[in-house]
């Protein structure tokens, strides 16, 4: 009887860890200092325009990330072209419940991005 119990509560402990660990805690919209609501809200919206994202080949998906604070989005990473960065804008920004935009998409097509590049290439052969 005492196995059966500590088996059962063993089953339990497992389970709750493999639920914890679905959700990490670095995941956007998931922060603690937000209510239940509001990240289960973020989460929702993140899930479309990553959806979204991935439905549309004119955007590269897997290039951006998403990151989302109350309903704000931000969109971070690299696109090849400021078309792609206009596709990508206009999908987040045609998700229902989003307020705002934040664009922090880098093209790399851009003549800034080369010269960056340039620079950081030149100070690491430096090295």
């Amino acid at each position: 009887m005492k196995n059966i119990k500590y088996l059962a509560s063993l089953n339990i402990i497992v389970l709750g860890l493999a639920v914890a660990g679905c959700v990490s805690p670095n995941e956007t919209g998931t922060e603690s200092y937000k209510s239940y609501g509001e990240q289960v809200d973020d989460k929702k919206i993140v899930n479309k325009i990553r959806a979204n994202f991935r439905t549309n080949q004119a955007i590269p998906d897997h290039l951006i990330n998403v990151s989302i604070d109350r309903n704000i989005v931000q969109l971070s990473g690299f696109v090849r072209t400021h078309q792609e960065a206009d596709f990508a804008l206009l999908s987040a920004r045609n998700t229902p419940g989003v307020k705002d935009i934040i664009d922090s998409l880098i093209v790399l097509s851009d003549s800034g991005y080369a010269e960056r590049r340039g620079k950081a290439e030149a100070y690491s052969t430096k090295r």
